[in-house]
């Protein structure tokens, strides 16, 4: 009987020698079969049985299964790198720490990283100067002569840094505002928990038996906002509509007595005045429009919430917020020298203008007064860690506004800058800084510094 062939799909000089030895195996001059035989029957059958799937097949080969699982390896590696290094603006992420937040779903929560001191760290470093309190003591009536527990009104007007944006709790949270954590009125949480002015303020009423009013909670506008009255995307020249809104909800408040309390009011204007010199494609306020719309603001209050100090943060330099992403990015300033310029010109004459405020006089009296706190005017980088690094912990997603922890150490620094004589002010606060502690008060240094009581 005649042997028929078959054509093969590969040529012989292809295949593994000794399956070439295994199809010759009929002729009449071979080798003696053995128990090898079995497998290259297999690769045999592999190699010469007609498929209803040719492609498939061939595929699946073992020479070509190689060639085809590198490939599919390195599609995997290119999917995955595009997932991690999509180019967002907001990917640029350090987060040193991130809390596990317990739920009762399998589903884990991050926390977002923030500063909190131990309510017993801060009363140790209030003890000496609540030991001096005096019982008796007249409810001063003096500017100058105010203390943290005089305070019974605490307020704040801005921006989105005022009011709290983007200082997410959890780092999928949606929300935009966060008044709750803002560094002035935040109330959230106890300072164990979260550091702010407000909560400092309120375990010294907590101490002395004092009401407190003003502090804000959760998320968005509206009433939990408390009289934190700030506005995101604002400049200077809603800050008239921002006091007459402040004063307008003191006045809603039964409990307190507009004439007689005292008043602590928080003042943050300026990064959004900048214009298309930062992230806007307005042109910037000028200086001098800038001051004016700020003393429009400023009358107001000082016409209608008598025994009230506006305390000032000065213009913070470009490079700790407005050029923040590009530092840590590229760690160079962003933009041309020629803008680079514009920008710090500028921001120095909106700080200019805020010292003018505060030692022209005519917002300085007995029951107002304006105070500038410029505990961050000299920066010339990004938010450096206590390791001396950039660390993008200290803003929030979009690298921009204030992160949870941002605002903390804010509170840490104002807190400090408060009281410190003017004149005499801390310029560059070490942000790095998170050591869970605040600045000490004693019998001596308690007043809430003012120009006239800074002066020798």
């Amino acid at each position: 009987m005649k042997h028929t062939e078959h054509t093969p799909l590969f040529p012989r000089y292809a295949m593994n020698p000794n399956l070439q030895i295994f199809l010759n195996k009929n002729n009449l001059y071979h080798r003696i079969p053995t128990n090898m035989d079995n497998t290259y029957e297999d690769e045999y059958k592999e190699y010469y049985t007609p498929s209803s799937f040719p492609l498939i097949t061939s595929i699946c080969r073992p020479k070509n299964r190689y060639i085809f699982t590198l490939i599919l390896g390195f599609l995997f590696i290119f999917v995955l790198f595009l997932i991690l290094f999509r180019g967002n603006d907001e990917e640029f992420r350090i987060y040193p720490k991130m809390d596990e937040k317990p739920t009762n779903s399998p589903i884990v929560v991050l926390e977002a990283q923030t500063l909190g001191v131990p309510k017993s760290a801060v009363k140790s470093a209030l003890e000496k100067y609540l030991k001096s309190i005096d019982p008796q003591e007249a409810y001063p009536d003096d500017v100058n002569s105010v203390k943290p527990h005089h305070i019974r009104v605490i307020g704040a007007m801005g921006d989105s840094l005022t009011i709290g944006s983007r200082a997410q709790n959890v780092f999928d949270e949606l929300q935009s505002q966060y008044p709750g954590n803002a560094y002035f009125t935040g109330m959230d949480a106890e300072v164990d928990g979260h550091l702010t002015i407000y909560n400092i303020f309120r375990v010294i009423a907590e101490e002395t038996g004092n009401k407190l009013f003003g502090g804000s909670t959760g998320v968005g506008y509206g009433d939990n906002a408390g009289l934190d009255v700030a506005i995101g995307g604002m400049k200077s020249d809603n800050i008239l509509n921002q006091a007459t809104r402040l004063v307008q909800k003191i006045r809603e408040n039964k409990e307190i007595d507009i004439e007689k309390d005292w008043k602590l009011v928080s003042l943050w204007i300026g990064t959004n005045d900048v214009g298309n010199l930062g992230y806007r494609t307005e042109e910037p306020i000028p200086v001098d429009e800038y001051k004016a719309n700020i003393e429009k603001g400023l009358s107001y209050l000082k016409e209608n919430l008598p025994r009230t100090i506006v305390t000032v943060i000065a213009m913070f330099p470009p490079q700790l917020l407005q050029e923040a992403q590009s530092i840590l990015k590229t760690g160079k300033r962003p933009d041309s020298e020629e803008r680079q310029r514009k920008r710090d010109v500028l921001s120095d004459g909106y700080r200019n203008a805020s010292y003018e405020m505060q030692n022209e006089g005519k917002f300085n009296d007995k029951n107002f007064t304006v105070v500038v706190q410029p505990f961050a005017t000299e920066y010339t980088d990004a938010y450096v860690d206590q390791q001396g690094n950039h660390n993008s912990a200290f803003y929030a997603l979009d690298l921009f506004h204030l992160s949870k922890l941002g605002h903390a150490i804010i509170a840490k620094q104002y807190w400090q800058n408060l009281f410190e004589p003017v004149g005499s002010k801390t310029k560059r606060a070490n942000f790095g800084d998170t050591t869970p502690e605040i600045y000490d008060l004693d019998e001596k240094n308690s007043f809430i510094k003012t120009v006239g009581n800074s002066k020798a």
